[in-house]
């Protein structure tokens, strides 16, 4: 159980350090690299959240590009749960022209609430109201995103329109790891 809560610390580090990189030409990082992402994260559409993050390119060709995604988020599971996450994920970009395909993996913490009261059995053997401390779960993912890009030589604040499916593992769930797919819709801005 330890082990599980330093993962949102090794997020964090990983979120400080895409977020916190500066124009330095000589290690070949650069402002341009950074872009700021909103998307609907719908867990099987019917369960609606949110997802806002940063996305820091690493190596950029002409057709291919590597970058690192920082993602905060939750969804609404109604009559079941209220879950907020931070995922941090590595992927390649495949630009065929101003269309795009996406696929990253990444590692991520997750913790969810139960969307009604909890009953716990007390000390004299009644039933009684439980807190709701809700519960913590690591969560490996992967996404296969098919996407609308406008950079050009003329555009310089180029952003991207995305779509496609991610799918991710809740650990702690009944002792085991829960499959779990959800619908990603949203766009990417570059921020300088």
């Amino acid at each position: 159980m330890k082990k599980l809560r330093l993962i949102p610390l090794i997020l964090v580090m990983c979120s400080i350090f895409v977020s916190g990189q500066d124009k330095d030409q000589s290690k070949g990082l650069s402002k341009e690299k950074v872009a700021l992402k909103i998307q609907y994260f719908g867990e099987l559409v019917l369960h609606p959240g949110l997802s806002i993050g940063i996305d820091y390119t690493l190596l950029n060709s002409k057709r291919v590009s590597i970058h690192i995604d920082t993602d905060l988020g939750g969804f609404w599971h109604r009559w079941n749960n209220s879950s907020v996450f931070l995922k941090s994920s590595i992927g390649s970009k495949f630009d065929m022209g101003p269309i795009f395909t996406d696929i990253t993996v990444g590692l991520g913490y997750m913790h969810s609430w139960s969307a009604g009261p909890l009953f716990e059995r007390t000390e004299n053997g009644d039933i009684g109201k439980a807190k709701n401390n809700g519960n913590p779960h690591f969560i490996p993912n992967a996404s296969f995103l098919i996407g609308w890009d406008t950079k050009n030589k003329k555009n310089k604040h180029s952003w991207r329109a995305f779509i496609g499916p991610e799918a991710y593992l809740q650990s702690s769930y009944n002792h085991m790891f829960m499959p779990h797919l959800a619908a990603k819709i949203g766009i990417t801005l570059k921020l300088f």
